[in-house]
């Protein structure tokens, strides 16, 4: 991977070597290599949370909104700085946090200075993949080019450009949540835990109405825990929502946005019980605003 992030080998090359690397089963240790050679090309941004966004939800119903976004302007406005970071797959269809992020006052980053300028004043900023690791948007395409996927999808979730010590990642195949959290382990940041669970379609939002084994990479170990489905009918609910929810849906928008700042916290205190108390305090002040 160095050797093509410094043009050294063209597309064709990398493309061939990637889908081999896919039809045998990636190891954690390739996938961690070529994290590796990315997280070296970017600077440390001094986030506390890293939010990839990549997978987008799908729009045929009020659900498709990124709930998560609320989530982590929550968490922004109570002293954590996140840096969220995707892309727009527009073939997709879906739905992909950057068309939302004005309707709940996040900024856009042209590059990783920008970012970490946008991180200091408003503790949160969305980073797209094309402004720090432009090659790695350049291999997404490769799908359409090659007609098969490789491992990069992978990969990009778990860049963490901002350098967070507390990062969550969201899947849809099975067996993918375990395989984030080895990534993670095998990456071997020091001070990096990492929440890693089957996301709303796959996008990095806990989905409250499931019941799941979610995984946890800090810097000792990976861990599974079995969490029961955490829909709670007595949230408090707001007035409106800025990303448009109507009112049959707000009860499932407030528990994805109360158990997605679980699952970070999660990985902040190791504790479920004190991460959940924690979100609904955070969430009841917000709906007193």
């Amino acid at each position: 991977m160095d050797e093509y992030l410094s043009g050294q080998v063209g597309d064709d090359q990398m493309a061939m070597l990637l889908m081999l690397i896919r039809v045998q089963n990636e190891t954690n240790e390739e996938i961690a290599g070529f994290v590796k050679a990315f997280q070296s090309r970017v600077p440390d941004l001094g986030a506390d949370i890293d939010w990839p966004c990549y997978a987008g939800k799908r729009n045929e119903s009020a659900s498709g909104k990124p709930w998560n976004l609320l989530a982590a302007k929550i968490l922004a406005d109570n002293g954590y700085k996140v840096l969220m970071h995707g892309y727009m797959d527009k073939p997709s269809g879906r739905t992909h946090v950057e068309i939302h992020l004005q309707d709940v006052g996040v900024q856009r980053a042209d590059n990783p200075e920008h970012a970490k300028s946008i991180l200091e004043q408003d503790g949160i900023a969305y980073l797209p993949l094309a402004n720090f690791a432009p090659e790695a948007q350049t291999m997404i395409g490769w799908k359409h080019r090659y007609g098969l996927r490789t491992p990069i999808n992978t990969v990009v979730r778990a860049l963490n450009p901002g350098g967070g010590r507390l990062g969550l990642r969201g899947s849809f195949h099975p067996g993918f949540p375990q395989l984030h959290a080895e990534v993670e382990h095998v990456i071997g940041n020091k001070s990096h835990s990492v929440i890693s669970f089957k996301g709303m379609n796959g996008e990095s939002e806990y989905n409250p109405k499931v019941s799941q084994t979610v995984w946890m990479s800090s810097p000792d170990k990976v861990e599974s825990f079995y969490w029961e489905e955490m829909m709670n009918s007595d949230l408090p609910l707001p007035s409106e929502c800025v990303l448009g929810t109507p009112a049959e849906e707000m009860t499932l928008m407030a528990n994805t946005v109360v158990d997605s700042m679980t699952a970070i916290l999660f990985a902040e205190t190791h504790d479920k019980t004190e991460a959940y108390q924690k979100a609904v305090r955070l969430w009841h002040e917000y709906c007193a605003r």
